[in-house]
């Protein structure tokens, strides 16, 4: 009698072990089964938007996407309107890219080479180069990066400020209007161009423009 009452106590014994041993197998695989949903939840968050257009180039109609890098080569150029209107060349040998694009703001940052600015846009248009930054609001405006200097001149009625980076700027309000910035210096006081070289500013992106 001794002897089965043992048998019935070691069975129980190992019923309830092999339950408890089932709930805790539940538990594990449930938390690793929500810990995967969770972690594709998390990659569905953190995907990358897809890319914003914020104009067209108008030689051949390609998209230019904020952020994008457009590059010239010699002899060559390229023309682009932002979706404000506001009208962009570079010319050759020229990299620029459109870092932001608002309403009532835009910034394009030139890396090197020239450029043709005719602002649409009722804000400010930012022009940043290595040398300083250019703001240009309701007016056309044209630059060059050179090996010793950079030169900004004033092409239409409007108004343009060039700052250096030290934060001396100077307001270029007069058509042929022209400054230069030196290393990291602040811009020189505003000159008046010649026709000459006033010629020289307009003629480094109109064929480019007639494109």
């Amino acid at each position: 009698m001794a002897a089965l009452l043992l048998r019935r106590a070691l069975r129980v014994s190992l019923t309830l072990a092999a339950a408890t041993v089932a709930g805790v197998a539940a538990h594990v695989w449930a938390a690793d089964a929500h810990a995967q949903e969770g972690f594709g939840l998390y990659q569905a968050a953190v995907t990358s938007p897809a890319p914003r257009v914020v104009g067209q180039e108008s030689r051949r109609g390609h998209p230019v996407v904020l952020g994008s890098r457009m590059v010239s080569g010699p002899g060559s150029g390229v023309k682009f309107t932002l979706d404000d209107r506001t009208t962009v060349i570079i010319g050759p040998n020229s990299a620029v890219s459109v870092d932001e694009f608002a309403a009532d703001r835009v910034v394009l940052r030139l890396e090197r080479g020239s450029f043709h600015l005719d602002s649409a846009n009722p804000g400010n248009v930012y022009v940043v180069m290595p040398s300083g930054t250019v703001t240009v609001r309701a007016a056309t405006v044209a630059g060059r990066i050179l090996p010793d200097c950079t030169e900004v001149a004033l092409l239409s009625v409007g108004r343009a400020e060039v700052a250096g980076f030290g934060g001396h700027a100077v307001k270029l309000e007069k058509i042929g209007a022209a400054t230069r910035l030196t290393g990291l210096g602040g811009p020189s006081q505003p000159e008046q161009l010649s026709p000459q070289r006033l010629q020289d500013f307009i003629g480094l992106t109109s064929q480019i423009a007639q494109r």
